[in-house]
């Protein structure tokens, strides 16, 4: 018979408390009857793994502080370290210098691509030795991440780890070639020997081999370690310590697995000791480590422990079969809501009422599905208004109207964009999908990644006219290449052949939001919301990485079928900006489409993301009343009805709720202030309408 949740949450908690009641009992009785020896052996073992793991926890802290130097975001460091080979020895220094912060480490150097050192961060001056023959570096230089032991100066023992630095792909991720590796070292001292000494309640001694077998403490609990160097050299080490090539860069093949054991007397006490040896990547012993501990000193509480094990544990039996019954009826409640709620939604219904069940990790699933299914309902409704509205086809882009058979890319030089045609030796042209102010966009087929783009041109004069546009507007791009969401257009690439400039982007289908309006005059309010939130969430994203849009409006979106509303022309808004007026924004200059731009925009002042928010907000007011809240003759007439009318509000022109008519009239407020802060505020705003118009419904 199959048990239920409930059962096996009571038999899994019951069991373990006994299997551990079992095993208790089991080592205490045996710790009992063995000899304080047999005692002392057991502890050292655990001495010996906790130091063990205590090295391969920093191991690990080290290898992630690594990977993450090397391997940052967008190839920021790695592009700077593709030209490694030519950079001079104090920007070698400065790289080391920076890794061994970054990871935490005593000392870090990097290496070119051929094994060369640039720089090590413990000596500014250092030679640029060729490392491509060490185990460590080799490794890495493979693409392997590698660790190690090794030796410095003949008395300093150190814990190495070395990561492989990436160059940037074709595709711009960080996984391209191999241009160079980063290596860092932390030492094994006596702060990590009393770390380890404390939490075993043991005596550790950690200890480095010279050239000649002769061994060195480097990390030790003890006062008095004058006896101990002989002791852990003679006695505690095998006699095959034949060393390899080292340099001072020795890593780690393994922690040698057989134990070493031996007994010896410090100021009068007698201690047994545990030791392993630790191995470089030739395999070779490079040192070792021991744990000693007093037979006198195991010998005390054993048999107190063993009935206090004994006592809690029968406590534990007990309360379990009680919190097990309480854990289980919170935890399979709630489970069973969420399952039939799932079943509802795998077949199309998505009303299902999720129960409040806390704060705790149930509660949060049930938040997050209770959002999921409200977001299925939005997508719905916008999918179902989409197919109801479905005629004449689809456009890609919409952008100006008119058509642009052919480009000419160089002046008197019939060298133009048609259909078949390779650009940039890679995009096989297809077809003009528009014209409008800036350039052409054309459809294309990434030879190299065979995929589908979108190419837009850039009219020479946008950064002719100022010297300095073409590097502001190449921030403004990596900047937009940093928003990866599902609601931007994608900005992949900025690119130049003869002089003429282009971006390539993400190709997408769809209507535009301009078109829907065009075609249905105000859109239903089931629609408007998804499409709202969806736009608020792509200026989240993008605001929270510096990028102000400046040009938001329904001509700048595309509503795909599936519902997705996706946001284009990010990080192109500001050249426009820049080239109307050569570099700068001039007091009272007119840029972008007044319609949607706010009263601080329109007078050139400074702007902040609240001149997206009133964009968002005339957006609203079209979508929901089929109408501009501002309309003119001309844009004189037009700026200054902005500047000083107050637009009728969206209530009184088409029926809707109160709260969202006031809602789009504070993101229309004059002043910034008075709108919300941010895109993520307007968002939870909308989302808190939404969910009060469904618990209506």
């Amino acid at each position: 018979m199959k048990l239920g949740l409930t059962s096996r949450i009571l038999l899994g908690t019951a069991g373990s408390v006994v299997l551990a009641l079992a095993l208790a009992l089991g080592i205490a009785s045996r710790a009992v009857k063995q000899n304080a020896t047999r005692d002392v052996d057991r502890s050292l073992e655990e001495t010996a793994a906790r130091v063990q793991d205590a090295l391969d926890s920093r191991q690990q802290v080290m290898l992630k502080g690594a990977r993450s130097w090397a391997e940052v975001a967008n190839g920021v460091r790695s592009s700077t370290l593709a030209s490694v080979d030519s950079l001079e020895a104090g920007n070698g220094y400065d790289q080391a210098v920076g890794a061994a912060q970054a990871i935490g480490a005593d000392w870090a150097q990097v290496v070119n691509a051929a094994g060369v050192r640039q720089g090590k961060s413990d000596e500014p001056t250092a030679l640029r030795d060729s490392l491509g023959s060490s185990a460590l570096v080799g490794a890495a230089l493979e693409g392997k991440t590698s660790t190690g032991f090794g030796v410095a100066h003949d008395t300093l023992l150190f814990q190495a780890i070395a990561a492989p630095i990436f160059g940037a792909s074709a595709s711009g991720s960080s996984q391209g070639r191999i241009i160079g590796a980063v290596m860092a070292v932390r030492f094994l001292s006596d702060t990590l020997a009393a770390e380890i000494g404390r939490g075993t309640k043991s005596q550790v001694v950690f200890f480095a081999l010279d050239q000649n077998d002769k061994p060195h403490l480097t990390g030790a609990t003890f006062a008095d370690r004058g006896s101990l160097e002989d002791f852990v050299g003679s006695r505690m080490m095998v006699k095959d310590t034949t060393r390899g090539e080292m340099k001072g860069e020795v890593v780690q093949a393994g922690v040698a697995q057989g134990m070493m054991r031996d007994e010896t007397t410090v100021n009068g006490t007698h201690y047994i000791g545990y030791g392993r040896k630790l191995m470089s990547a030739r395999g070779n012993a490079v040192g070792g480590f021991v744990g000693f501990r007093s037979r006198d000193e195991a010998e005390m509480g054993l048999d107190a422990t063993r009935n206090a094990i004994f006592l809690a544990a029968v406590g534990g039996l007990l309360l379990a079969f009680v919190t097990s019954g309480l854990v289980a009826r919170q935890v399979v409640r709630p489970v069973q809501a969420l399952a039939s709620a799932a079943r509802r939604a795998s077949e199309g219904d998505y009303a299902a009422e999720i129960p409040d069940t806390g704060s705790d990790e149930i509660g949060t699933l049930a938040s997050a599905f209770r959002s999921l299914l409200a977001d299925l309902r939005d997508k719905q409704a916008l999918v179902d208004f989409l197919g109801a509205s479905a005629s004449g086809g689809q456009r890609t882009y919409p952008i100006a109207s008119g058509s642009a058979p052919t480009l000419q890319l160089v002046t008197g030089e019939d060298d133009s964009l048609r259909p078949g045609q390779t650009f940039a030796g890679r995009y096989e042209v297809k077809n003009v999908l528009g014209v409008g102010g800036m350039g052409v966009v054309y459809k294309a087929v990434d030879r190299e990644l065979n995929e589908t783009v979108a190419i837009k041109t850039l009219k020479p004069e946008m950064l002719q006219q100022d010297p300095t546009a073409l590097e502001r507007f190449k921030s403004e791009i990596r900047l937009a290449r940093r928003i990866s969401h599902r609601n931007v257009v994608r900005t992949h690439d900025l690119g130049e052949v003869s002089g003429r400039y282009y971006i390539t982007m993400e190709y997408v289908e769809g209507k535009s939001l301009k078109e829907l309006i065009q075609a249905r005059g105000r859109l239903p309010l089931a629609v408007v919301l998804p499409i709202a939130k969806q736009l608020c969430r792509a200026l989240e994203v993008a605001h929270e990485e510096g990028v102000i849009h400046r040009d938001i409006k329904p001509q700048n979106m595309v509503v795909e079928g599936d519902g997705v509303l996706k946001v284009m022309d990010f990080g192109i808004a500001r050249l426009a900006t820049r080239a109307a007026g050569q570099g700068h924004t001039q007091q009272g200059m007119i840029i972008g489409t007044p319609e949607y731009m706010a009263p601080e925009q329109l007078m050139g002042e400074e702007i902040d993301v609240r001149a997206d928010l009133y964009a968002v907000g005339i957006v609203l007011y079209e979508c929901l009343t089929g109408k501009m809240p501002f309309e003119a003759d001309n844009v004189f007439t037009l700026i200054t009805r902005v500047m000083e009318d107050v637009p009728v509000a969206p209530a009184q022109l088409a029926p809707m709720p109160q709260a969202l008519s006031d809602l789009v009239m504070r993101t229309m407020a004059k002043d910034r202030k008075d709108r919300p802060a941010s895109a993520r505020e307007l968002h939870d705003l909308l989302d808190q309408l939404s969910s009060a118009l469904a618990a209506v419904a």
